[in-house]
Protein backbone atom coordinates (compact mmCIF):
# COMPACT_ATOMS: atom_id res chain seq x y z
CA UNK A 1 0.00 0.00 0.00
CA UNK A 2 1.28 2.82 -0.97
CA UNK A 3 0.39 6.73 0.47
CA UNK A 4 1.34 10.17 -0.61
CA UNK A 5 1.79 12.40 1.61
CA UNK A 6 2.20 16.54 2.14
CA UNK A 7 6.21 16.69 2.09
CA UNK A 8 8.36 19.98 3.61
CA UNK A 9 9.61 21.28 0.27
CA UNK A 10 7.40 21.73 -3.05
CA UNK A 11 9.71 19.37 -5.06
CA UNK A 12 9.59 16.77 -2.79
CA UNK A 13 7.13 13.58 -3.33
CA UNK A 14 7.06 12.16 0.02
CA UNK A 15 5.19 8.15 -0.33
CA UNK A 16 4.72 6.32 2.79
CA UNK A 17 4.95 2.21 2.18
CA UNK A 18 3.35 0.06 3.80
CA UNK A 19 2.59 -4.24 3.77
CA UNK A 20 2.93 -4.96 -0.35
CA UNK A 21 2.92 -2.79 -2.91
CA UNK A 22 0.92 -3.69 -5.80
CA UNK A 23 0.47 -2.44 -9.71
CA UNK A 24 -2.47 -0.24 -8.78
CA UNK A 25 0.12 1.42 -6.03
CA UNK A 26 2.90 2.11 -8.68
CA UNK A 27 -0.12 3.51 -11.21
CA UNK A 28 -1.08 6.15 -8.01
CA UNK A 29 2.72 6.64 -7.53
CA UNK A 30 3.38 7.62 -11.38
CA UNK A 31 0.25 10.06 -11.30
CA UNK A 32 1.45 12.14 -8.16
CA UNK A 33 5.06 11.93 -9.73
CA UNK A 34 3.65 13.25 -13.06
CA UNK A 35 2.53 16.29 -11.40
CA UNK A 36 5.48 16.82 -9.72
CA UNK A 37 7.43 16.82 -13.11
CA UNK A 38 5.62 19.47 -14.52
CA UNK A 39 6.34 21.80 -11.93
CA UNK A 40 10.02 20.89 -11.34
CA UNK A 41 12.42 20.31 -13.87
CA UNK A 42 13.66 17.54 -11.34
CA UNK A 43 11.70 15.58 -8.42
CA UNK A 44 13.21 14.64 -5.44
CA UNK A 45 11.65 11.14 -3.68
CA UNK A 46 11.35 10.82 0.22
CA UNK A 47 10.37 6.83 0.60
CA UNK A 48 9.63 6.21 3.85
CA UNK A 49 8.94 2.45 4.25
CA UNK A 50 7.65 1.12 7.47
CA UNK A 51 6.51 -2.38 7.43
CA UNK A 52 7.06 -3.28 3.82
CA UNK A 53 6.34 -6.72 2.59
CA UNK A 54 7.43 -6.70 -0.68
CA UNK A 55 6.45 -6.16 -4.20
CA UNK A 56 3.54 -7.98 -6.22
CA UNK A 57 4.50 -9.37 -9.57
CA UNK A 58 2.42 -6.66 -11.12
CA UNK A 59 3.69 -3.92 -9.55
CA UNK A 60 7.19 -5.54 -10.39
CA UNK A 61 5.69 -5.30 -13.89
CA UNK A 62 4.92 -1.49 -13.08
CA UNK A 63 8.02 -0.43 -11.98
CA UNK A 64 9.60 -1.71 -14.81
CA UNK A 65 7.87 0.90 -16.50
CA UNK A 66 9.01 3.89 -13.92
CA UNK A 67 12.56 3.21 -15.70
CA UNK A 68 11.87 5.91 -18.40
CA UNK A 69 11.91 8.61 -15.65
CA UNK A 70 15.17 8.25 -13.94
CA UNK A 71 16.16 11.33 -15.72
CA UNK A 72 13.54 13.53 -14.01
CA UNK A 73 15.21 12.17 -10.27
CA UNK A 74 17.46 14.47 -8.71
CA UNK A 75 17.55 12.74 -5.00
CA UNK A 76 16.14 9.68 -2.93
CA UNK A 77 15.64 9.15 0.66
CA UNK A 78 14.77 5.60 1.82
CA UNK A 79 13.89 5.77 5.18
CA UNK A 80 13.83 1.91 6.45
CA UNK A 81 14.68 -0.07 9.71
CA UNK A 82 14.37 -3.05 7.31
CA UNK A 83 17.94 -4.75 6.51
CA UNK A 84 17.14 -5.63 3.15
CA UNK A 85 16.20 -2.08 2.22
CA UNK A 86 19.55 -0.97 3.14
CA UNK A 87 20.96 -3.83 0.96
CA UNK A 88 18.99 -3.09 -2.09
CA UNK A 89 20.79 0.21 -2.25
CA UNK A 90 23.65 -1.94 -3.85
CA UNK A 91 21.29 -2.45 -6.86
CA UNK A 92 20.40 1.16 -6.62
CA UNK A 93 24.03 2.07 -7.06
CA UNK A 94 23.83 1.03 -10.79
CA UNK A 95 21.62 4.47 -11.44
CA UNK A 96 24.73 6.77 -11.14
CA UNK A 97 22.16 10.22 -12.45
CA UNK A 98 20.55 9.77 -8.74
CA UNK A 99 21.47 10.01 -5.27
CA UNK A 100 20.45 7.51 -2.73
CA UNK A 101 20.74 7.63 0.43
CA UNK A 102 19.30 5.41 3.26
CA UNK A 103 18.84 6.69 6.34
CA UNK A 104 16.76 4.43 9.82
CA UNK A 105 13.51 5.49 10.51
CA UNK A 106 14.19 7.51 13.98
CA UNK A 107 16.43 10.05 11.30
CA UNK A 108 13.80 10.80 9.22
CA UNK A 109 14.08 14.30 10.23
CA UNK A 110 17.71 14.02 8.95
CA UNK A 111 16.73 12.34 5.74
CA UNK A 112 14.52 14.99 5.24
CA UNK A 113 17.17 17.48 5.75
CA UNK A 114 19.46 15.64 3.24
CA UNK A 115 17.25 16.00 0.38
CA UNK A 116 17.13 20.03 0.15
CA UNK A 117 21.02 20.05 0.89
Amino acid sequence: MIKMKSAPFDNVLKVEIQEKVTGEDIHQFKEFFMMKRQQHSKVTILLVMDEMQGVTLNGIKEEFKLGKYVKDINKIAMVSDEKWIKKSLKLESLIPEIEIEHFPIKNKSQAEHWLVI
